[in-house]
């Protein structure tokens, strides 16, 4: 068996460690536990063997080792490609390379694996905040390639790391060249990105608690840009999942049912605007009710008037959209539709199943059943909290009864079941309501904290209408939004950006430059370079002429910054007495009169005219004049002018 090689102490370990570190830290959360602590613990090795000398492990140790990390990576994530996977893969290989380290050539592979870490980490967040931790990684990983290549003689850490972060900011004229130019693929890259990278909002189910759960959280939805004056808050209803099936507990979107797909009468103003939805995991389109019109290959509309995307919005998403707040949807109604819109467990809430019947038989139609529930919700002591009661098994029977006490999704689902109960067709929907208006930017923003859920029941010949029940309850809700609504010792977010105008300023000046960061760059894709060329000038651009364009301008970029390093680190320009004597210097030599590697100007000349009888005159006066000029207290023009005449007429 061979012995274990030896290990040399290596010049930028501990800086490349960091800086793998650095580079890895933003995958952490999503690593799994034993991929973090043997990542951790090979970095650890291998530091704790470079400074006490320890060799490397054996060479079959190591091919054990490599044939392990994929097979960890294959049974924990069943495949090797994606974010996840791939991010986990590429953390395990450094540490794999860590354990046969030995020279710098091995570190700066290293580096680039911690360069490519960076840049992953774009796969899982392209928030505006994560730029700064992108800069400085890259500025450190840079300082840590440096000091590997330049040893102690790279100068003091404050030096490499001023270096480093100059470097890194010269480079930026030629990322953002490279952003604009270089060739985008037709579907976004962003578009690797995993569900869990994905801030996810609503979910198509909801139990009580979910939305509240939700609502705490200040997390910007999605922005809107309407065309128009803005809607008024009782029209900013933002339709996400119908809820159309109830377990006694928990309400369902029916999956792998058809439909027959409703008629829609519009009537009114149409509202047009431009919706920019965060990042969900989820297919829905937050669309103002009721969507009219939609880009076809982009969206569709469902049965129940829900807008739909065609694949999960796993990155920042626009869509152009027409609403008409006023509308007559349904007016017939299928049959298959009308089952599902009546369903309820074999059993379950009978209180709430015989308060039902009793309003239907005292009020005989779903328009008399629907105010008498609202009445009630106004009348008796109902409160809208973020913070109910738990409820057991029966729970809206003990939400009506007892408690009393809930939030949206527990109004909008006991209304929901006792319209069903007295035989009306009904079902919750889920989505968003409000939102708050940018004055500096000019658009809406609608928060996860603006989650809501209200009803819909359906009435012959005026098809499904909108029942809000929290509207019944806690008017202001919908008028003035969440805040309002709740009491001041409820955790709302938002409460200090409503306290305080200064600050309610400086976060929407911050919403803004997060909007134009996702509109301008994340949203960057292959239409909106090809407009952004034509604007240019570029008519009709194609692949070679975005090739030739980038080709171009690098050959421009790099000619400017060649021309600027030139003159930058020019030769210093010398002052008239030295570059006279300079020609002093070519002209004797002629005559093998050279100046000593020690002798100053002065007393070469006086040895040069000493040596040069014929020039002695001349070279004496030449000194004199040199001298005054270089050392005495105030130079004359006229010194400098006899100096000029002097010097030409000098023939060696």
């Amino acid at each position: 068996m061979p012995a274990p090689e030896a290990t040399t102490r290596l010049d930028g370990l501990g800086w490349l460690l960091a800086a793998l570190a650095v580079a890895a830290a933003p995958h952490l959360p999503h690593l799994p536990p034993w991929a973090t602590l043997l990542s951790v613990a090979a970095c650890g090795w291998r530091w704790t063997a470079d400074r006490r000398g320890w060799p490397l492990p054996p060479r079959w140790v190591r091919l054990v080792v490599l044939a392990a990390v994929p097979l960890a990576v294959l049974g924990t994530y069943r495949t090797l490609n994606g974010v996840e996977a791939g991010t986990a893969f590429l953390v395990m290989m450094a540490g794999v390379k860590l354990l046969e380290t030995r020279g710098s050539r091995d570190l700066t592979v290293l580096a680039f694996i911690a360069y490519f870490l960076l840049y992953a980490a774009l796969l899982r967040d392209q928030r505006l905040l994560a730029l700064p931790w992108l800069l400085v990684g890259t500025a450190f990983v840079t300082a840590a390639l440096m000091r590997v290549h330049a040893g102690r003689d790279g100068g003091p850490t404050r030096q490499v790391l001023l270096r480093a972060g100059a470097l890194t900011l010269q480079s930026l004229p030629l990322a953002l060249l490279l952003f604009v130019l270089f060739p985008r693929l037709p579907g976004p890259v962003w578009g690797l990105a995993s569900g869990e990278s994905a801030r996810t909002g609503l979910g198509d189910e909801m139990m009580p608690g979910e939305i509240s759960d939700l609502s705490v959280s200040g997390n910007v939805a999605f922005r809107v840009r309407f065309d128009g004056p803005l809607p008024p808050p009782a029209q900013r209803y933002w339709r996400g999942p119908v809820l159309h099936e109830f377990d006694g507990r928990k309400w369902t979107r029916p999956r792998g049912q058809a439909f027959p797909l409703q008629e829609v009468e519009l009537r009114g103003e149409p509202v047009d605007y431009v919706i920019t939805m965060e990042p969900t995991d989820r297919p829905w389109i937050l669309a103002l009710d009721i969507p009219s019109q939609w880009p076809d290959r982009e969206a569709f509309r469902t049965y129940d008037f829900q807008l739909v995307a065609p694949r999960r919005l796993t990155e920042v998403s626009s869509w152009r959209l027409r609403s008409h707040p006023q509308f007559v949807a349904g007016a017939v109604l299928p049959e298959s539709v009308r089952r599902k819109g009546l369903q309820l467990p074999p059993e379950g809430h009978p209180r709430s199943r015989a308060l039902g019947r009793e309003l239907m038989a005292r009020h005989g139609d779903a328009i008399g059943v629907a105010q008498a529930l609202l009445t009630m919700f106004r009348e008796q002591p109902f409160v809208y909290t973020l913070d109910p009661p738990r409820l057991a098994e029966n729970a809206m029977d003990e939400f009506l009864f007892d408690t009393r006490r809930g939030f949206c999704e527990h109004y909008a689902a006991a209304f929901t079941l006792v319209m069903r109960a007295a035989g009306v067709p009904a079902r919750v929907v889920t989505g968003y309501q409000g939102g708050e208006f940018n004055p500096i930017g000019g658009y809406l923003i609608v928060r996860q904290s603006d989650a809501h859920a209200w009803s819909e029941i359906w009435v012959a010949g005026r098809g499904w209408l909108r029942v809000d029940p929290t509207a019944a309850v806690a008017p202001e809700r919908i008028e003035r939004g969440l805040i309002a609504a709740v009491s001041e010792a409820e955790p709302v977010p938002g409460r200090l950006r409503e306290a305080s105008p200064l600050w309610s300023r400086a976060v929407l000046t911050w919403d803004v430059v997060n909007d134009f960061w996702n509109e301008r760059v994340v949203r960057y894709n292959a239409a909106r370079q090809m407009n952004l060329l034509e604007r240019l000038g570029l008519r009709d651009p194609d692949w070679r002429a975005l090739g030739l364009g980038m080709a171009a301008s690098l050959a421009a970029f790099f000619t400017a910054l060649s021309l600027y390093l030139a003159w930058r680190h020019r030769e210093p320009s010398r002052d008239w007495p030295a570059r006279l004597h300079a020609l002093v210097v070519r002209r004797l030599r002629r005559r093998g009169v050279v100046p000593g590697a020690t002798e100053g100007p002065v007393a070469f000349l006086e040895r040069a005219a000493a040596e040069c009888p014929d020039l002695a005159t001349d070279l004496e006066a030449i000194r004199g004049l040199y001298a005054a000029l270089r050392y005495g207290p105030q130079p004359l023009d006229a010194d400098l002018r006899r100096l000029k005449h002097l010097v030409n007429r000098l023939r060696a």
